[in-house]
């Protein structure tokens, strides 16, 4: 099967970690159904923070890569309308000599299902969308403004299966008013191979001078209000009180040096210099360690003791996000937030602990409650693992994939929906 991807942010990576749960996810599960026998044609944009190692590219060797120079800031409108119509002229051209058997895009907001519909009508191939967090309201920039309830329904209207990534992006999008005929339920899809409890943080640890037995936090995410970072200074700005050798790694989706020297025209960066400043004021220097794109995820993960989702919601982000079901996986215990799909993986008190959106007590509790009760803590990363290992392996997930490409293919008529 000859399979065209379409997702910004995976080309010219230099060597650099993939931003973003979709992002890594589109690369993992397009790995996936590559080393099942499909060919891949990854059609896409350039990494926001590329490297300057070309030859660690990991798509090399199985993936051929179109990457599309775009002029306008990521997320801006310049940017999505010059990746649109570039898209959909190379899909058509390529489509000429590499004859598609479908098209595929990857997106966490519904408007840009429209590149994925009209590239593949234009082509007369067969179309899969998958949308990673809910159908909002409105609000936010332009993208997250047109991504609205209202006008959702339109933009899938060329797409001849809709993926949703978790029950509460599915019905997000029924209440938006797309058929459930037209939607598939698919997770996000975890390499086990890469994220298990075997995985070792103990290099990890000792880089960074953490004792052994030092309580250790891990955050991932980028600086916007949304992900809840300034939550988790408030909250371990009291937990220090009670351990004050606790320690906070702090990855972010940035190169580290760009945190140290940050400009304020950084995307995803609006917290950068409120919370830099709380860190100094709780005096917490000592207690955090930031870090930027890293390509020893699994190892940093297995160093700390505690995961930590903080999230506000999950708009515009994954619904489950890659990261606390990469964390599950290492083994892990989870706090997370009861937002978005999040409920639907975390269990309360048996594979982690769900707390409420913005609440910084109920976090700090939550914290020392875990650091407190190691063999209840350990128990809870044992089922995270489990779930991981029962719902989300990739090869799950690629398996779902591939049996709704051969489905839409066997359906697909070349001038309707079925």
């Amino acid at each position: 099967m000859k399979i065209c991807v379409l997702c910004p942010e995976i080309g010219n990576s230099g060597g650099n970690a993939f931003i973003g749960g979709h992002v890594n996810t589109v690369v993992q599960v397009s790995r996936a159904l590559f080393d099942r026998g499909h060919e891949i044609t990854i059609i896409t944009t350039p990494h926001r923070y590329p490297g300057n190692q070309p030859d660690k590219d990991i798509l090399q060797g199985w993936a051929d890569v179109y990457t599309l120079p775009v002029s306008g800031a990521y997320l801006s409108v310049k940017y999505g309308l010059e990746f649109a119509f570039k898209a959909i002229q190379k899909v058509k051209k390529l489509n000429k000599h590499k004859k598609f058997d479908i098209v595929h895009g990857h997106s966490g907001y519904s408007m840009l299902a429209l590149i994925t519909g009209i590239s593949a009508k234009i082509s007369n191939l067969p179309s899969v969308h998958s949308i990673y967090c809910p159908i909002q309201v409105a609000g936010g920039n332009v993208v997250k403004l047109f991504s609205n309830e209202i006008l959702s329904k339109f933009y899938f209207l060329l797409i001849n299966r809709i993926i949703a990534v978790t029950k509460n992006v599915r019905n997000s999008l029924i209440k938006a008013g797309i058929p459930e005929n037209r939607i598939a339920e698919v997770p996000i899809g975890i390499n086990t191979e890469l994220f298990n409890p075997n995985v070792s943080g103990n290099d990890v640890r000792k880089r960074y001078n953490i004792d052994h037995d030092q309580p250790t936090l891990l955050y991932v995410g980028n600086l916007t209000v949304q992900k809840g970072l300034s939550v988790l200074i408030e909250a371990l700005n009291i937990v220090k009180k009670d351990i004050p050798n606790i320690k906070l790694l702090m990855v972010l989706n940035l190169p580290l040096e760009r945190y140290a020297k940050p400009d304020r025209l950084d995307v995803d960066m609006e917290l950068i210099f409120e919370i830099k400043e709380k860190i100094k004021r709780y005096g917490l220097e000592d207690n955090i360690i930031p870090l930027g794109l890293l390509d020893n995820m699994p190892q940093v993960m297995a160093a700390c003791d505690v995961f930590i989702v903080p999230f506000l919601n999950t708009v515009g982000i994954a619904d489950y996000p890659t990261s606390l079901l990469e964390a599950m996986a290492v083994g892990k215990p989870v706090i997370a937030t009861k937002v978005g799909g999040i409920p639907e993986v975390v269990r309360h008190q048996k594979n982690g602990l769900l707390i409420e959106p913005d609440n910084v007590e109920s976090l700090a509790n939550a914290i020392r409650y875990m650091l407190q009760n190691k063999e209840e803590a350990k128990n809870m990363g044992k089922q995270a693992a489990k779930t991981i290992s029962e719902r989300f392996r990739l090869e799950i997930v690629a398996d779902k994939i591939e049996k709704i490409y051969e489905e839409v293919i066997s359906n697909h008529s070349g001038d309707r929906r079925y």
